[in-house]
């Protein structure tokens, strides 16, 4: 695929998002959340002889399609409130559509998709035939010609790029699909969407084993009382003020029996962790992180570390605590990683040089936050770490974000009928994605920057609960004639593993600032 050197040219790319996993070399996908799959037995489906398949690439998916509406500003509002984008190009007097939304203006909403061949609706039918009823994207891969306005009538034609061989996931087992879309407005080219989708039949799982109980008894009643409150309760000696944990019936340091209370802050740190591998037990995920918590207060409470992939888990890694119910019955302190950095906001202090935001010229199309210097060698120096932007993935965020793309597949925002399709939840779609990576990197580099590529692949789902840690890295920095260019890699982890992976380039125009 060319990329436009010259123009302001975004480019996104984001990869198999089938419940958090990534193609392997035996053709099975893994999933980072579970190794579920082993106790998985799958719904009989039909073999398809791949020829049969094959013959479709190369067909009309669309033709002559119509988007259902104009680019207009109660969509743009409502993608940005979706993503917590503030960035001014996008408001005011003369907006342009966040360029992560292209394919928002294509999809069909509830009431379906136009425009659609014979031939893509041969394709599915012949392989909801053959069992695999169930559709979840993989890849999505977008370049940006120009900005879209209020007002571009949109049109779109699409071909079936290819058709995989079949494939095993986590989800099931089923089909890749892939297409490529040209995106029009006004009869101009706007862009280039490519989408992968698996068309999959859901596997079915069994059910997972419960934890195991805490033995509770009158000498620690009174802690997990507190657990019940949302409070983690440490004793304090009536005889000499130590503090101590576990609970115990008197106070190793003078021997008296005389004990009250103090709540915990929550702040720690991982003193100490094992990570573990085996055996496996029916409740639990291998591997992951067992760790002795250093608490603030100088105790130290054995917990697991949440929201970091178990080989991140370090001593001296800053965790914050974090009550979890793990069944209908049992909740219990769990303590998250806190990531490299502290979180920022739109609007926060700068990663490089911190000095005021100065406007360069130069049409916006890129976020408005805390900037950095450009300019030859500037501010963007190779290293720069930018601070990190912590996400929690609530329901709200997943359905609006949902909605605001136009995806109306069940998975987003159905829990039960996500149950059902082999998922334990509903999960993030890869247009939020998208557009809280461009949320992230615009935020941090102005409004006159130029995002030309945003390569990304999606690993562990984001589900309900959980918390998304966004960082980034300057990988390399370019002077050219457009301007500097700064190669930037992002990471976006969650409490299952990485989210998402990739790298961002994105271009200051001379005389622009990040």
């Amino acid at each position: 695929m060319h990329l436009a050197s010259t123009e302001k040219v975004g480019h996104v790319r984001a990869a198999r998002h089938a419940e958090g996993t990534s193609v392997s070399s035996d053709s099975t996908v893994r999933g980072a959340a579970s190794d579920a799959g082993r106790d998985m037995a799958y719904n009989a489906v039909r073999d398809i002889p791949y020829d049969d398949l094959k013959a479709f690439e190369g067909r009309a998916a669309a033709e002559a399609g119509i988007g259902k509406d104009l680019v207009n500003v109660p969509m743009i509002r409502h993608w940005c409130e979706a993503m917590g984008d503030t960035h001014p190009a996008y408001a005011g007097a003369d907006p342009i559509a966040p360029p992560t939304m292209m394919q928002a203006w294509t999809m069909g909403g509830l009431s379906g998709h136009e425009g659609r061949s014979d031939a893509y609706d041969e394709l599915f039918g012949l392989l909801d035939g053959a069992g695999y009823t169930s559709v979840v994207a993989t890849d999505c891969e977008q370049e940006y010609v120009r900005a879209l306005r209020p007002g571009d009538e949109i049109s779109f034609d699409a071909v079936i790029e290819s058709v995989s061989e079949r494939k095993t996931t986590k989800l099931g087992t089923g089909h890749f699909v892939t297409t490529r879309m040209d995106i029009r407005a006004g009869g101009e080219l706007a862009g280039t969407h490519r989408f992968r989708i698996l068309k999959y039949a859901p596997a079915r799982r069994k059910p997972k084993g419960k934890r195991p109980r805490p033995v509770i008894n009158r000498d620690n009643a009174g802690f997990w009382e507190g657990v019940a409150a949302h409070r983690l309760l440490i004793q304090r000696c009536g005889g000499c003020g130590e503090l101590r944990f576990p609970w115990l019936p008197g106070c190793n340091a003078c021997g008296s029996p005389e004990w009250d209370t103090i709540e915990a802050s929550g702040e720690g740190t991982v003193y100490s962790y094992v990570v573990m591998h085996h055996p496996p037990f029916p409740a639990f995920d291998p591997p992951y992180a067992v760790g002795l918590i250093e608490l603030a207060e100088g105790v130290r409470i054995v917990s697991n570390v949440i929201g970091v992939p178990y080989d991140k888990v370090r001593v001296g890694l800053p965790v914050r605590l974090e009550f979890q119910r793990v069944d209908e019955e049992l909740e219990l302190p769990l303590f998250r990683a806190l990531g490299g950095g502290p979180p920022f906001t739109s609007g926060g202090e700068p990663f490089g040089s911190g000095g005021e935001p100065s406007v360069g010229g130069g049409e916006p199309c890129a976020g408005g936050g805390a900037l950095v210097e450009g300019g030859p060698g500037g501010a963007l120096r190779v290293g720069e770490e930018l601070p990190a932007l912590e996400i929690p993935i609530t329901r709200i965020l997943i359905v609006a974000g949902a909605i605001a793309s136009r995806d109306y597949q069940d998975v987003h925002h159905d829990a039960e009928l996500a149950k059902a399709k082999g998922s334990p939840d509903i999960f993030m779609n890869i247009l939020t994605t998208n557009g809280l990576i461009g949320r992230y990197i615009t935020d941090r580099f102005g409004p006159t920057a130029v995002l030309r590529t945003v390569a990304i692949r999606l690993g562990a789902p984001n589900y309900p609960g959980d918390t998304m840690v966004l960082s980034g890295t300057v990988e390399a920095v370019d002077n050219g004639p457009d301007g500097v260019t700064a190669m930037v890699k992002v990471v976006g982890t969650n409490g299952i593993g990485k989210h998402v992976t990739g790298t961002v380039a994105v271009t200051l125009p001379p005389g622009g600032t990040a």
